[in-house]
């Protein structure tokens, strides 16, 4: 047998490797999250948000490849047969996970920002491994990053930028049907951009809380839209921009 063909690590490595690398990694995460919710425009903590958010993007996969390094070198023939297997299976989803790697470097995307493609305009409502989100005024669309490279995409920035939020709130009392009840007052809001649909939905399946996914024409009338809620009786919160 070849040394290649050889067994060169363990499953206690893999096992150490998995503890070491991930534990790196959630604390990363937790120190990127904690710098996101607290850093300013400049200032240390927003130069380290500058440097973390970044090598995040290139860690996850390097960790990807050194744990599968491990894997196959334990039994090189038949994990590699496996391995082989998994990558033919699941390439087209591989492809957009490494696109995203190279899409997402760029630090002007994010939730809220607004895109345009060759298909779609709208406002980023979600971002994912393999793709994100875009809701328009006809809903919401998924397009993978492999699309958004070989197709190309354009933020819209300057004075097209309105403000897209996502916002939290109880369910109210007294309102048997508050999605309804909340989207007839919508309609005859000023405040919203009408190029883009309200998005209402319950939150989990005890039907607790309110979800609102919405775009208001100018950042100043965000806070009108929250007075407006309350005197509803839907007492909102901003959950995500």
């Amino acid at each position: 047998m070849t040394p290649l063909l050889q067994p060169h690590f363990g499953w206690t490595d893999l096992l150490f490797a998995v503890l070491l690398l991930y534990g790196s990694y959630a604390l990363l995460l937790m120190v990127r999250d904690r710098l996101q919710k607290t850093k300013r425009a400049e200032g240390f903590r927003a130069g380290a948000y500058r440097i973390i958010a970044p090598f995040l993007l290139l860690y996850e996969p390097l960790t990807a490849l050194v744990l599968t390094v491990i894997f196959v070198f334990i039994d090189p023939l038949l994990h590699g047969l496996l391995l082989l297997i998994v990558v033919v299976a699941g390439f087209s989803r591989l492809r957009d996970y490494l696109s995203g790697r190279i899409v997402l470097f760029n630090p002007l995307i994010g939730v809220g920002k607004r895109m345009r493609t060759d298909r779609h305009k709208g406002v980023i409502s979600r971002i994912g491994r393999i793709g994100l989100y875009l809701q328009t005024g006809e809903g919401l669309h998924f397009i993978n990053y492999t699309t958004l490279l070989t197709e190309g995409f354009s933020l819209i920035t300057g004075k097209d930028i309105g403000g897209y939020y996502q916002l939290e709130m109880p369910h109210p009392e007294g309102i048997s049907h508050p999605l309804r009840h909340l989207a007839d007052q919508l309609t005859t809001t000023p405040y919203l951009d009408r190029s883009f649909k309200p998005d209402l939905a319950f939150a989990g399946k005890d039907q607790q809380r309110i979800h609102a996914r919405l775009s208001v024409r100018e950042e100043k009338h965000l806070s009108e839209l929250l007075t407006l809620f309350n005197e509803w009786g839907y007492p909102a919160t901003i959950a995500k921009r």
